[in-house]
């Protein structure tokens, strides 16, 4: 969980670094050391996800479309990692209840 916390952080400092530098098109697009970054996990993942993308020559911009989505399929996913823990505590107390 903390590694996965640590992961979101990096890269949402990865996109802020191309939000802050305009490298929001193909036309913008940077290379990572012009914007002080260097490539690793996070990076490799947001080009896994599309939101980094690479019209060539080792230039990449940042897609805000993708990246937008993918912040909203995070957050779904915690929402129903949230509800199922929810419900399997209820059915634990109501068991419980049940028992005793």
């Amino acid at each position: 969980m903390v590694i996965t916390a640590v992961m979101v952080h990096k890269q949402h400092a990865i996109v802020r670094a191309f939000e802050q530098a305009a490298a929001t098109t193909a036309a913008t697009a940077c290379r990572a050391e012009q914007l002080g970054l260097k490539p690793g996990m996070a990076w490799h993942q947001l080009v896994g996800h599309a939101v980094l993308r690479c019209p060539g020559d080792g230039r990449y911009f940042a897609d805000l479309v993708n990246w937008q989505r993918l912040r909203r399929r995070r957050r779904r996913m915690a929402l129903a990692a949230v509800i199922v823990g929810a419900l399997v505590v209820l059915a634990v107390i109501l068991l419980t209840a049940r028992a005793g």
